[in-house]
């Protein structure tokens, strides 16, 4: 059994002497800036990227949209990986506390982007190429979200999937309210189901708390208590 070589406080910013800064606070520190800096440009470039495709942009963005999803990724991809050595290796104190408040942010920007999905369902106004847009962005949005999840140990989901229970019974109703009480198109009624189904299973597996990132977490934290000692420096 391998013995848990993680960090269990901060990294010191001074040596025993108090002379100089340690390599290891400065590492930290720098670590922090690092990761937070790439999040935030990946998750403010995402919801440029996802305004301009819910817009009239879409095929517009066609040619261009797998080199800037590309990008994006790269920097979120940077951004956890800076994230997870600051907090597993250097135990950085204070990037858990801003982790958790970016989640929250990220589980924001997800229910607005479903409302305005929601809006567009209603009005029946989308293509098919629109609707796998939507099913993709969302897609995105909430593996951003989890992923963020995943750097925090002994995170819980349940939380952040109340609102989206909510919004999901929200569209429950809109979805008799239109193919009951209105003049609707039933061939779009597919797609709405479609869409009402895949948020509702997310929403209910987040509450739920089954386990299913349990392997991939324990992975993980076995990975770093295995290797921080030779990730990180000593002094």
């Amino acid at each position: 059994m391998a013995r848990n070589t993680r960090p269990r406080g901060p990294a010191p910013l001074l040596p025993r002497g108090g002379k100089r800064l340690s390599q290891r606070g400065m590492l930290s520190i720098l670590m922090l800036m690092a990761s937070l800096g790439a999040l935030g440009i990946a998750l403010l470039s995402g919801a440029w990227l996802v305004f301009d495709i819910l817009g009239t942009g879409l095929v517009n963005s066609l040619p261009t949209l797998p080199a800037k999803a590309l990008v994006i990724a790269l920097a979120y991809g940077v951004g956890w990986i800076t994230a997870m050595v600051a907090i597993r290796v250097y135990g950085n104190l204070v990037l858990p506390f801003i982790i958790n408040y970016l989640i929250w942010g990220c589980l924001i920007g997800v229910c607005a982007l479903y409302v305005l999905i929601l809006q567009r369902l209603y009005d029946q106004t989308y293509d098919m190429l629109r609707f796998w847009a939507y099913l993709i962005i969302m897609t995105a949005a909430l593996g951003a979200t989890v992923g963020l999840h995943l750097i925090l140990e002994d995170h819980d989901l349940r939380p952040l999937a109340i609102p989206l229970l909510v919004i999901s019974m929200i569209h429950l109703g809109l979805i008799v309210l239109r193919y009951v009480f209105t003049v609707a198109n039933s061939a779009y009624l597919v797609t709405d189901l479609i869409f009402f189904v895949a948020m509702g299973s997310c929403g209910y597996l987040m509450l739920a708390h089954i386990g299913l990132l349990a392997p991939l977490r324990k992975q993980l934290t076995n990975y770093f208590d295995r290797n921080s000692r030779v990730i990180r420096t000593e002094d």
